[in-house]
């Protein structure tokens, strides 16, 4: 195996298949990359998520099959001088790679064993602009759950009808929705989830322009094709959550922020909250066509007001001021409207006009609202309740919609596993454990 190029473009190549693989692979063959010389040169990485192959512009000689160790290969490409670098290997299982006078020589093993990459040659396909899928990925990978007992949840949900994609992630707190135009598609309704992490590493890889990047969807598969990248990727297996049922359709205040003071206010305000606890709540006081943020922590207390256009009545709020910050930095706009259903209840970051983007979050408790009853010595008299009722009963939730997203989005346990179903009876002895490890009993029917 023989072959040349310029160092900027290996260091590319490397660096990108390097992505997809994992030094700590329980499957040995699995922690080297691939090199393969025909009539062009390629280098494939793989684990058990993502296979990322890189088709390499080069001059080739001789043709093979080798594996390297990918860490070890990475670090010799980087550290190369910039110029022409030429690869080949001796008969003593050795690559030689030379780049002016600087020349290692490491062992190879024989790929024979290492997976073929499957490409989809058919399937349903999408076209999207490289800067909008990477748009896209930055703007809703914060609000993906990091849960690994709920796995779907870990991806993001695609939903593609005709000319719109729709991209939605979600978790325990918050929700990012954005709506995007692609070129015209025949699908009227399809969907697919795709891991987080792949997305992530995808979005390394993306340049920001308006190449385009083709991806197709086969049976559990997707592969994204973009300039010399070929990316393969499971997706993820299960049922989203039903997103819509948990976007309130109504407010009962809304707000018309500028984004970048409201933002910067925040960013200050974390400064006394990050030395301290950053589960510490920004604490916003809405009334008489202002905001004041506020907060207080061991090490001092910060208070800023600002004015804003405001429908709708008073509200005090805690909010979790990196939920809120990572949602204002992914807003384009100079305003947006800022809008919140109750003390309790969720609320929404949406654009003054249109529905390109969403962003939805739960509030925090702050010391002065309304404490969760204790329930100690409460009787009741049936033989079971359900979670919803006590979710309203205890004084958790405000309503029963309420008490449905609090259940929905996964923010409760019973008996240590998380429960989805907001009717699920609970009998004496079952445990129901909040996401602010509050905890309640069922007991002789007492809680």
């Amino acid at each position: 195996m023989k072959f040349s190029c310029d160092k900027s473009i290996l260091a590319k190549s490397t660096d990108t298949v390097s992505k997809s693989i994992n030094p700590n692979n329980p499957i040995e063959i699995l922690k080297n990359m691939k090199i393969e010389v025909s009539d062009k040169v390629v280098f494939t990485g793989s684990d058990s998520e993502i296979s990322i192959e890189s088709e390499l512009e080069a001059e080739v000689y001789e043709p093979g099959k080798i594996l390297v160790d990918s860490r070890i290969f990475f670090d010799i490409v980087r550290n190369l001088p910039e110029g022409k670098v030429e690869l080949f290997t001796s008969d003593n299982n050795e690559l030689k790679i030379v780049c002016h006078s600087s020349k290692f020589n490491i062992l190879y093993l024989s790929a024979d064993g290492y997976p073929e990459t499957e490409k989809l040659e058919d399937g349903d396909n999408i076209r999207i602009y490289s800067k909008n899928l990477k748009e896209i990925i930055r703007n809703t990978a914060f609000a993906v759950s990091d849960d690994e007992s709920r796995p779907i949840l870990t991806g993001t949900y695609f939903e593609i009808s005709k000319s719109s994609l729709k991209a939605v992630s979600i978790d325990r707190s918050k929700l990012a929705l954005i709506n995007q135009i692609i070129p015209e598609t025949e699908f009227s309704n399809m969907s697919f989830v795709v891991s987080g992490k792949v997305l992530n590493d995808i979005s390394k890889i993306l340049k920001d322009d308006s190449a385009i990047v083709d991806i197709k969807i086969k049976d559990n598969n997707a592969m994204f094709s973009f300039d010399t990248f070929t990316i393969i990727t499971r997706l993820l297996e299960g049922e989203f959550i039903d997103y819509k049922r948990i976007i309130p359709s109504q407010t009962n205040l809304k707000l018309k922020i500028n984004i970048k003071n409201f933002r910067e206010m925040i960013e200050r305000a974390s400064v006394i909250i990050n030395y301290d606890n950053p589960k510490i709540p920004v604490i916003l006081n809405i009334e008489n066509s202002s905001i004041n943020v506020g907060c207080i922590s061991k090490f001092g207390d910060f208070n800023e007001s600002i004015e804003v256009d405001m429908n709708g009545g008073e509200l005090k709020i805690g909010v979790d001021s990196r939920l809120l910050l990572n949602s204002l930095k992914c807003v384009p706009d100079d305003f947006a409207y800022f809008e919140f259903t109750n003390e309790q209840g969720p609320f929404l970051i949406k654009p003054l006009e249109g529905s390109t983007y969403l962003y939805m979050g739960m509030p925090m408790k702050i010391k002065n609202q309304k404490e969760v009853k204790n329930m100690e010595f409460l009787k009741i008299n049936t033989p079971f309740i359900k979670l919803d009722q006590l979710l309203k009963f205890t004084g958790v939730s405000f309503d029963g919609a309420e008490a449905k997203y609090y259940i929905i989005s996964g923010r409760v346990k019973v008996n240590g596993e998380t429960e989805t179903r907001r009717g699920r009876k609970l009998f004496e002895g079952d445990v129901v454990k909040l996401d602010d490890n509050t905890e309640f009993k069922v007991q002789n029917n007492v809680y």
